[in-house]
């Protein structure tokens, strides 16, 4: 009986020390499973932070340019019904060739949409929020006024970060 005694206290040791290993995995996994929580949630914070940067930011560019030269532009500039999206419509008067800035600032798809309708074409670029920069959306701004910037034959480059 001593065979079986030992071979028994055997199994019951590795038993125990399987269910020691099994409790450290799971203990780690659980670690694991928390700190990737805590991850999304510090980038859904600085996603709604970079968001309110700038949709504020862009506001203030928009209001400059409008007050710049009340004749020469319109803007409009507001939050959509449910919140999530920032949106700013720049648009030229008596500036050849004609030209509109749209601009969608949207916190729950993570994204920045910008798009050019002109007398000479269309172009549309799509960032992340967290690489568009308030220098960005200065430059989009600016190049609404600048006619040099439209003197090709398609809309100006989209600044890059």
């Amino acid at each position: 009986m001593s065979d079986f005694s030992d071979a028994l206290q055997a199994r019951l040791s590795n038993n125990e020390e399987l269910a020691a290993q099994r409790q450290q995995a799971e203990a780690e996994m659980e670690r694991l499973r928390q700190e990737a929580e805590q991850a999304e949630r510090d980038q859904d914070e600085a996603r709604n932070a970079r968001h309110a940067e700038l949709a504020a930011h862009l506001k203030s560019v928009a209001d400059q340019l409008k007050a710049s030269k009340p004749d020469s532009f319109i803007v409009r500039t507001g939050w959509t019904e449910s919140g999530e999206e920032f949106i700013v419509k720049l648009s030229t008067r008596q500036m050849s060739p004609k030209r509109v800035l749209f601009v969608e600032v949207d916190r729950d798809d993570d994204e920045v949409v910008a798009r050019w309708t002109s007398d000479l074409g269309m172009a549309v670029e799509i960032w992340r929020l967290l690489e568009v920069t308030p220098a960005m959306l200065t430059e989009m701004v600016l190049q609404v006024a600048d006619d040099a910037a439209w003197r090709g034959e398609r809309p100006p480059a989209f600044p890059q970060g």
